[in-house]
């Protein structure tokens, strides 16, 4: 692995962490989530962050850990960053409680 492709996955991992670390502060509730726009602004910009860094790493990286969806992640990212408003919450939950979890493990094992 590409020293630039490791700092890349190691900031990634760091936004994982920062999106767990903002679901223990406000309260790991959909509900809370919903009506507190500065909960979403806050795990939205680290969707948007992760999405970002995908870009950054190697082609070569990339096409050897297809099993990770970064086309998926950095869609993700572009529907946050220019068209927020079709953003559908539940699904945006889904990622922030599920997946990204999910991801961090991933990124991790990959380091």
């Amino acid at each position: 692995m590409k020293n630039e492709d490791r700092e890349v996955l190691k900031r990634m991992i760091r936004y994982c962490d920062d999106v767990r670390t903002l679901l223990e502060e406000y309260g790991n509730d959909f509900e809370h989530y919903k009506e507190r726009i500065s909960f979403q602004y806050s795990c939205n910009m680290c969707i948007i962050q992760i999405g970002e860094l995908v870009g950054r790493l190697s082609d070569e990286f990339v096409n050897e850990h297809s099993e990770v969806p970064w086309h998926a992640i950095k869609a993700m990212r572009n529907l946050h960053a220019h068209d927020y408003e079709r953003v559908d919450l539940e699904i945006v939950w889904d990622t922030l409680t599920n997946e990204i979890p999910e991801l961090r493990v991933t990124l991790e094992k990959m380091l």
